[in-house]
């Protein structure tokens, strides 16, 4: 063999240890979490046929390619969550294999070894081994992409111009960061001053043609689509480059506790790899590449530019970096070899040992950090739509319906819970009020409850029209967070409306006109409450609206507390002269036993303080008992 070939090799017996030591990183715990919303488009877009999936991924903002491997894997071993995710989870295995491949080419086998353990341990490719989407797959086209080029750079061979081919196009067909890594590759021809550099350029540039010429018929798609990528808001450059070091060198699961002085040895490394080898002992192991270090640079920092200067950054998107972190890991092991060499080369083979374990313990603390938070600390775990589907699924009953409000929910929303009933949501982004009441008004009408999950609805209606509507039309009983979704309850009863009452809370808040939903009601309804307020004076304390449905003892048995009108106007806005419409819900206990509970209502402020309650001008107490209501057993 060669000695291209020889460079090529990962060691033989711990390469095989490291690959088994990753793939039980990357299978432990694999459908410990539920799918999320990515997840689920994931799951949807790859149910084939191949036809469906061509057409619907050019609906969404990625190529194909992932969507028809996954599609043709799914076929094959199943679509429960552990065999979808089972995908990504081999492909990460592949990518330590290929980090070895290309950290050998780049700077020796010794370095190949420590490359393939950083990657086998790595936070950031263990998170996406374990996740349904295209990032391990982006990381694995990188890896290997760079691994034809710098192997048909030295001898140009066909076999290795057909990798660069395949490889390439498999790239541009799984994520639209991809072409920073043969840009990266253009910039590292550029740097290399050999013989036949200017020909070795013409022919890499006639291989790219051919990669773009098999991608030209996706073209018109990825140019709709990378128009409709989000602008998220801009970020400092500083915190953006903290993040992606912080990513790249621990992944995104590192605790934010720690502080980010824990990835400077990992930095370190690197930069003690970038002088050893290119400046301090240039001369190139056999088969290492001798502008190994300048090549692994352009390939971290081409990523990194191409989100950067296309003002696509955003924590959600450190993602990206996948295609960035096999050359990072390649440095950082570039870095452990130098630091062992020097070591050798000053203490003898007992220094170099243990220069090279103290070295590597300082990389791999923050990544057992992050390793623990990434399997058991909740604060990193995926939203949990299969908890939300069961419990839906365990306590809705005829007559009630589930609003998802982002597209994506419905897709893995109905993974877990096929048969769920759906109302269906506003398609425009934001919507206009005429389409949310000509869909939602129908919608609604006859049903008695109805549950909300709420995803991404700021960036999709950030004047917040269907939530507004919600509370001008429904009841909101109760809200809660469940990871990053917003589940709200919300009653749909119909009103009973009674004419002003003669009550004033305080100085300033008159009760102009009340209603209340019908009785009798059964454990588990939304009892819903509706006020006028009419202001009298200016508020300077922003008081909250508490609704309490009361035991024989006088103690709640049911409440709801919240600012006014779902939280959008304090009572600190409001203004002499207004009349405010206000709604309130009340979900009732299930377990809540038969018989006539009342209903108060009051205000108290931040200190705990309640207004006074005045009836016909005469002091009523704190709370006004606006009713009673009747609690029927259910049939």
């Amino acid at each position: 063999m060669g000695r291209a070939g020889r460079a090529g090799r990962w060691p033989g017996w711990i390469g095989l240890a490291v690959l088994l030591l990753g793939m039980g990183l990357r299978f432990y715990r694999l459908e410990a979490q539920s799918l999320w919303y990515d997840e689920g488009t994931s799951a949807r877009l790859s149910e084939g046929p191949l036809r469906h999936i061509l057409e619907s991924a050019a609906q969404d903002i990625h190529p194909p390619l992932y969507y028809v491997l996954l599609y043709g894997w799914g076929t094959l071993v199943g679509r429960s969550v552990f065999a979808l995710r089972a995908f990504s989870a081999l492909t990460g295995v592949l990518l330590i294999a290929a980090v070895g491949n290309l950290t050998a080419r780049l700077f020796g086998r010794r370095a190949a070894g420590l490359a393939m353990l950083l990657t086998a341990v790595h936070p950031l490719a263990i998170y996406y081994a374990q996740e349904t989407r295209m990032y391990t797959l982006l990381g694995l086209w990188a890896a290997w992409h760079s691994v034809f080029w710098l192997a048909w750079q030295r001898r140009p061979r066909p076999g290795r111009a057909l990798g660069l081919l395949l490889t390439g196009v498999a790239g541009w067909y799984t994520h639209y960061v991809f072409p920073a890594i043969p840009v990266a590759h253009f910039l590292g021809m550029l740097i290399d001053a050999g013989r036949g550099r200017l020909r070795r350029l013409i022919r890499w540039l006639g291989l790219q043609a051919w990669i773009g010429l098999a991608v030209l018929p996706w073209a018109p798609v990825a140019m709709t689509q990378l128009r409709q990528w989000p602008s998220p808001p801009q970020v400092p450059l500083p915190e953006a480059l903290e993040a992606i070091l912080r990513a790249l060198g621990a992944g995104i699961t590192l605790p934010p506790e720690v502080p980010s002085v824990v990835i400077v040895p990992p930095l370190i490394g690197i930069i003690t790899g970038i002088i050893g080898k290119s400046i301090a002992f240039p001369k190139a192991p056999r088969g290492a590449n001798p502008l190994g270090v300048w090549m692994a640079l352009t390939m971290v920092l081409s990523p990194i530019g191409l989100v950067l200067g296309r003002g696509a950054y955003r924590e959600a998107n450190l993602k990206f970096f996948m295609a960035a972190l096999p050359a990072f890991v390649a440095l950082g092991a570039a870095g452990l070899e130098t630091i062992r060499w020097l070591f050798r080369k000053h203490g003898g083979i007992g220094a170099e040992r243990i220069g090279l374990v103290f070295a590597l313990g300082l990389m791999l603390g923050p990544m057992g950090l992050s390793l623990q938070a990434l399997y058991f600390d909740p604060r990193f775990a995926r939203d949990d739509y299969r908890g939300l589907a069961r419990t839906l699924a365990a306590i809705l009953r005829p007559g009630d319906g589930v609003l998802l409000y982002a597209p994506g929910q419905v897709d893995v929303f109905t993974y877990y819970w096929p048969e769920a009933p759906l109302i269906p949501a506003p398609l425009r982004r934001p919507p206009p009020p005429e389409e949310i009441e000509g869909t939602l008004a129908p919608a609604l009408r006859g049903r008695d409850r109805l549950f909300v999950l709420w995803y991404g609805e700021r960036e999709a209606d950030p004047e917040g029209r269907v939530e507004r509507w919600l509370d001008t039309h429904a009841f909101r009983a109760e809200e809660r967070w469940v990871g990053g979704i917003r589940l709200a309850v919300y009653g749909l009863g119909k009103l009973e409306e009674h004419p002003a009452p003669g009550v004033r809370f305080g100085e300033a808040i008159e009760v102009d006109g009340w209603g209340m939903t019908a009785s009798p009601l059964r454990p588990g309804d939304v009892l819903g409450v509706a006020v006028r307020w009419r202001v009298l004076a200016s508020i300077p304390t922003p008081y909250k609206v508490f609704v309490h449905v009361r035991g024989p003892d006088g103690r709640p048995v049911a409440q709801t507390d919240r600012e006014p009108l779902g939280w959008r106007r304090p009572t600190t806005t409001w203004r002499p002269g207004e009349i405010l419409e206000d709604r309130y819900g009340v979900w009732l206990p299930t377990e809540l036993m038969p018989g006539r509970y009342p209903v108060v209502i009051g205000f108290y402020g931040p200190d705990g303080r309640r207004l006074p309650v005045f009836r016909d001008g005469q002091p009523a107490g704190e709370a006004w008992e606006i009713g009673i209501i009747e609690i029927r057993p259910v049939p």
